[in-house]
């Protein structure tokens, strides 16, 4: 095995000693650690988020021998030395661009903390991908990354509109098919917590388009935040349901008992995780 670069190394510490790690995982760190610096006010959490960053893109990213534009690997080795699984995550480019154009954003134009290059290969990878899924936590991300996109428009940030328009379509359409399917009337037994709890962040993507005609416009826009907020009560519903007691003493709660834990507790303060 070749060992790892000092960025590789951090990048092994915050997967968490899997044998595997996947590239929205990684994300995830990126983002928790621009909200460490912005709580504590400490730059250099910012740094080590847009280390990660470069690390995670370069090993992940990639030219198919055959020619063409640059793809994306869906996991790799822990040490970022070679990839595990070829295939291209459905949402991974999206979340990319997204995440990059928030470290962007966050980092005030300096040039050490410049990601225009990666924010270039993301969005040629995410440009015309198929975003629909009934997967509850496919969905999940899909608000998660409309809401940031959202707040970077906010902020007169580099995030497009049309993207916005399209993640909401493709969030709107698995929400419509998601409660088509009744999964919700399964037992907490048969039902996996953190793959719902993701949906918790319908009320307030629909909430700032709605309450903002001046950055978003009305009209197209204005009438998906109306269709978004139908689905208010179902992520409500989600909430009230695994914050009862009862649902969380099964196997399929205290299986995923860390994870579950965290989604539940963005739920329950949302604005701290969801915030850009």
């Amino acid at each position: 095995m070749t060992s790892p670069s000092a960025s590789s190394t951090r990048c092994t510490v915050l997967s968490a000693g899997t044998a595997t790690t996947t590239y929205h995982y990684l994300t995830k760190w990126m983002h928790a650690l621009i909200r460490v610096s912005r709580a504590t006010k400490d730059p250099v959490y910012l740094g080590w988020a847009v280390e990660l960053a470069r690390a995670a893109h370069a090993a992940f990213t990639y030219l198919p021998p055959s020619g063409g534009s640059k793809r994306m690997c869906w996991k790799m080795s822990i040490d970022l030395s070679r990839p595990l699984v070829p295939a291209m995550g459905q949402h991974d480019p999206l979340d990319g661009f997204v995440t990059y154009s928030e470290l962007q954003a966050a980092g005030g134009g300096s040039p050490h903390l410049d990601l225009s290059p990666e924010i270039a290969d993301m969005a040629g990878i995410c440009r015309d991908g198929n975003r629909a899924t009934d997967d509850p936590l496919g969905i999940g991300g899909l608000l998660f990354d409309a809401g940031r996109i959202a707040q970077l428009m906010d902020r007169g940030g580099s995030a497009h509109l049309d993207l916005l328009r399209s993640v909401l379509d493709a969030a709107l359409a698995g929400l419509a098919a998601f409660a088509r399917a009744g999964s919700l009337r399964y037992p907490a037994e048969y039902r996996l917590a953190f793959r719902e709890l993701g949906l918790a962040g319908v009320p307030g993507l629909a909430g700032r388009v709605r309450e903002n005609p001046d950055i978003f416009g009305r009209g197209a826009l204005e009438r998906r935040a109306e269709a978004l907020a139908e689905y208010v009560p179902l992520a409500d519903a989600i909430i009230g349901f695994w914050v009862d007691d009862r649902n969380r003493e099964t196997g399929a709660w205290t299986g995923n008992r860390d994870i579950n834990t965290v989604m539940l507790a963005t739920t329950l303060a949302p604005g701290e995780f969801l915030a850009v």
